[in-house]
């Protein structure tokens, strides 16, 4: 079994010196009790008008479709929104797919299993924010490409293997799907270990050349491998599909049907 790279969380306790005091201690019984009364009642109130918010925003919901090209056979499938810890499995009826009630104008990353083990995984190219595109801005161009990889490759870090898998973006932005890996010696390394990482970088053209901007990156995947076999079997099978992420049901749409197109000779090594 892989095993996962998880960070270290912290615990809290009581402050050394104190101690609980019930509510009915010496001179507040009375108002304790009232106290801890109230309290209980405003926070039941809270998780009821949650409750009752949650399922309106999931009763108004709506269903989309995704028509899978021939030659291609869906096995299962699920939508995936990361920030709000949402994952709606999908039905799979010969070659279309069918995910139902999913929150309106809410994006999600499709995955879509297909029978021979490929993995179409959806991967929403966007930038990270709502900052709109600025008037005028021209296409990347070669130099633009060759400085967002320069920034990725050619910076020493801990990772000896770093690649640029999907790129998309203009002359004053972009979004890079990156892959980084370590499979040298490393501390604690054991035998053949493999450490892998799947991340969307986003950088900015601005005062006179490149830069990545820090603290918004965005872990799609992370797996520490026991080797290199286990590694090529997971990861290899991953197809990172730009047409499948960000997919958003209008708000006034009940339901909403997609065509994914035909596969190219487009290709996201592991």
């Amino acid at each position: 079994m892989n095993k996962a790279e998880y960070g270290k969380t912290g615990t809290t306790g009581q402050e050394p010196g104190t101690r609980d005091q019930g509510i009915g201690d010496s001179g507040q019984g009375t108002a304790g009790r009232k106290a801890w009364a109230v309290g209980h009642v405003t926070w039941t109130v809270a998780v009821v008008l949650m409750a009752l918010v949650a399922s309106s925003l999931w009763a108004g919901g709506g269903d989309l479709t995704l028509q899978v090209p021939q030659g291609q056979i869906p096995k299962t499938a699920v939508a995936l929104n990361r920030d709000m810890k949402l994952e709606n499995a999908g039905q799979v009826r010969g070659q279309e797919v069918v995910f139902g009630n999913l929150l309106p104008d809410t994006a999600y990353d499709l995955a879509i299993t297909l029978d021979d083990g490929t993995v179409l995984q959806g991967v929403d190219m966007g930038w990270y924010n709502e900052e709109e595109i600025k008037a005028g801005t021209g296409p990347m161009t070669a130099d633009d490409r060759e400085g967002v990889r320069a920034i990725i490759q050619d910076i020493k870090d801990i990772y000896n293997k770093k690649d640029l898998l999907l790129v998309k973006g203009d002359h004053s932005r972009a979004v890079v799907l990156t892959r980084l890996i370590i499979d040298k010696d490393f501390h604690a390394k054991v035998g053949d270990e493999v450490i892998w990482r799947i991340e969307l970088w986003y950088f900015k053209n601005q005062y006179g050349g490149w830069e990545k901007i820090s603290q918004v990156n965005k872990v799609l995947r992370r797996e520490r491998f026991p080797n290199h076999a286990a590694y090529e079997a997971a990861a290899g099978k991953i197809k990172w599909t730009p047409e499948l992420g960000g997919i958003r049901v209008p708000k006034d749409q009940q339901s909403l049907t997609l065509k994914l197109p035909a596969p190219t000779t487009r290709t996201s090594s592991p």
